[in-house]
């Protein structure tokens, strides 16, 4: 009995000393994150891209990853003498066309009045035929002048036809050529910060290729994912708590946009409900955020 007794003492003691952390161990493993927790993710901005849409040598870069741009601001410079020296060509080629253009207008004025003196002669002719006092002769060669006289206006016509559409098709190329011409310089769509350069000055770029990438830090957002039944706690305009390690206040956030259809949750990615196979993202925008905040800082969401 006393050695029956002594071990149900022992057995009290070991108990007494390991149930505190026992509990606090299994009060851990069970609580997870902190009450509120709705998921987490990495802060995202909207970047931009801006791209040259002429291509060429770039002759000048005038900003550095880091910098503050504004929208407007010359970011890039391309090299474009040679379309400059294609556009001065036509625009001399108008000339030449506007020089030509005076000789076939005359022409076309006196194919005119040679059709209407033509036309009055025939007209006169062919009442005298029908008459009997003018000869079948004398009205053939009548209708064939007049048929000679329609022949040539119509053929000033056509030259001065295709005077005008030489004229639109280079005065078209001239305009493409500006346009060109101002799409040498790469302004700033945006207002926001370099994210990226990606030439270096001297190396050529495609039409159309990237120079810069703008990152607009004056909004933020948060994506995270939810099950379906915890779609409930993301309302339009609901407020939320974001806490991001580099920053030691809490941020202010609010739901700007749930998804309309569920996906697989994404890997990498932490939920509240661990368990759920089908999730809708869901963005949360910062409210104010401040000048520490980068893109990717990984952030957490709470019901606030």
């Amino acid at each position: 009995m006393r050695c029956s007794t002594a071990l149900r003492a022992g057995e009290a003691l070991v108990l007494a000393i390991c149930l505190p952390f026992l509990c606090a161990f299994l009060g851990g493993c069970g609580r997870g994150k902190p009450e509120g927790f709705v998921g987490s993710g990495t802060l995202e901005a909207t970047e931009v891209s801006v791209s040259a849409q002429t291509g060429g040598q770039v002759i000048r870069l005038a900003k550095r990853e880091g910098d503050a741009v504004a929208a407007g601001d010359t970011l890039a410079i391309v090299d474009v003498e040679k379309l400059e020296l294609e556009r001065r060509r036509l625009v001399a080629t108008v000339d030449e066309i506007t020089a030509a253009r005076l000789p076939v207008a005359e022409s076309v004025k006196q194919a005119r009045e040679n059709l209407e003196n033509a036309e009055k002669t025939h007209r006169r002719i062919e009442a005298l035929h029908e008459a009997g006092t003018a000869t079948q002769q004398q009205y053939d060669d009548v209708s064939t002048k007049y048929r000679l006289a329609e022949i040539q206006l119509a053929k000033a016509k056509a030259e001065a036809g295709t005077l005008d559409a030489k004229e639109r098709t280079v005065r078209a190329a001239i305009a493409l050529l500006d346009r060109q011409i101002r799409d040498g310089v790469v302004l700033a769509p945006v207002a926001g910060v370099v994210a990226e350069r990606y030439l270096e000055t001297g190396e050529t770029v495609p039409p159309g290729g990237a120079v810069y990438k703008i990152a607009d830090l004056s909004e933020f957002w948060l994506k995270v994912y939810a099950g379906e039944k915890d779609l409930g706690r993301f309302a339009l305009g609901a407020e939320m708590r974001i806490a991001v390690d580099a920053i030691e206040e809490p941020l202010s956030g609010v739901v700007s946009w749930v998804s309309p259809s569920a996906e697989f949750t994404p890997k990498n990615v932490e939920t509240r409900d661990a368990r759920s196979e089908l999730v809708y993202a869901v963005k949360i925008a910062v409210t104010n955020p401040p000048p520490e905040l980068k893109i990717g800082m990984p952030a957490e969401a709470y019901l606030k």
